[in-house]
């Protein structure tokens, strides 16, 4: 009876923790993301500051240039993006007229098979469009305010970035001292191999969604899909969230060629493009490029994108893999923690 008491009571307490950071992690969301997005861009930009620091760059010079680079980087990619962007701008009458003749054929469709004759349609579409115009409009300003908080987002989280690399040693050390393991060594052991397994994960990330944006790329040119490039970057982007997002990625250039194109072929050779791509990434990109240094299952790893997603939204939908991969390494150097690691991992172990 006592053995069970004390499990229940054990159990009460792991529920209430699950609760009570569950609470904390929703309610402080506008604070905690650019900290989170801060501390891993930290980790990954960490070797090039140490590198920079090398051959004679201050610390704080080390850690402005690897945000300039950064930047850099973004301001390249935003530019490709956005001149993608202007060049659809050609496409868009004939899209227009696409849509005219796929709707026309849609009401002819709908007077057929209902008592609705196309003028009644008409009339419906008209009454509607006020409405319609309305929403476009709500829906422009709402992207505006968007970009605009986004903009704020990524300044704080430049500087964040920042001051993380410049105090880096002084936040490692607050946290050996505090002694959360066996002893000094131990807690310095456990807190650079967080590092380095954050580090490998985002790096091995950005290289498969490069590898695939190339892939893409020469994939869609190939099938003959116009802005090639674009598509490829958007679907390879998005990649970015663990398995949900390739998904999503695609449904961008079959909508399209379905905009453009009259026959199937098209929608359907790029739907078999990207699940030949599927298999190719799963069995050979990531294994060997990201190496899954997370080591989290499948089944853990969708665990942790839903919940990120219902707490913070998309960002937790890319966060929370490698914070379920920062919780796996500390339970598995807490003994009384060793059995939540061993259901997150994924190795192969021995049957006790």
């Amino acid at each position: 009876m006592n053995a069970k008491r004390i499990n229940l009571n054990q159990f009460n307490k792991l529920l209430l923790a699950v609760f009570l950071l569950s609470l904390i992690l929703y309610l402080g969301k506008p604070f905690l993301i650019p900290v989170a997005v801060a501390a891993f861009f930290a980790m990954l930009l960490y070797p090039f500051v140490l590198k920079l620091q090398r051959i004679g760059f201050k610390k704080s010079m080390a850690a402005l240039s690897s945000i300039l680079l950064v930047l850099l980087v973004l301001a390249g990619l935003s530019t490709v993006v956005y001149t993608k962007l202007a060049n659809l701008k050609t496409d868009l009458p004939e899209i227009e007229q696409k849509i005219k003749h796929k709707t026309n054929r849609l009401q002819g469709l709908l007077s057929e098979t209902t008592d609705i004759s196309e003028f009644e349609q008409e009339v419906i579409l008209e009454q509607k469009k006020p409405d319609f115009l309305k929403e476009v409009g709500k829906t422009l300003k709402n992207f505006l305010v968007q970009g605009l908080y986004l903009l704020l987002q990524i300044f704080i989280v430049l500087t964040y970035t920042f001051f993380f690399l410049v105090y880096r040693h002084r936040i490692q050390n607050f946290f050996i001292k505090v002694n959360w393991f066996h002893n000094h060594e131990e807690s310095r052991r456990v807190f650079l191999r967080i590092n380095q397994v954050v580090h490998d994960y985002l790096q091995g990330t950005f290289m498969v969604i490069s590898v695939l944006a190339v892939i893409y790329t020469l994939g869609f040119w190939a099938i003959g899909l116009k802005h090639a490039l674009l598509f490829a970057l958007i679907t390879a982007l998005l990649r970015i969230v663990p398995y949900f997002g390739s998904f999503l990625g695609i449904a961008f250039p079959i909508a399209f060629s379905l905009l453009i194109q009259d026959a199937l072929w098209q929608p359907v050779l790029i739907l078999l493009f990207f699940m030949v791509t599927q298999l190719l990434e799963a069995n050979f990109l990531t294994p060997y490029i990201t190496g899954s240094r997370v080591k989290l299952n499948p089944l853990f790893t969708i665990m942790a994108i839903l919940l990120g997603s219902l707490i913070w939204g998309v960002s937790g939908m890319v966060l929370f893999v490698p914070f379920f991969g920062i919780l796996r390494i500390i339970f598995d150097e807490i003994t009384q923690l060793q059995p939540y690691a061993y259901i997150l991992g994924n190795e192969e172990e021995e049957t006790p």
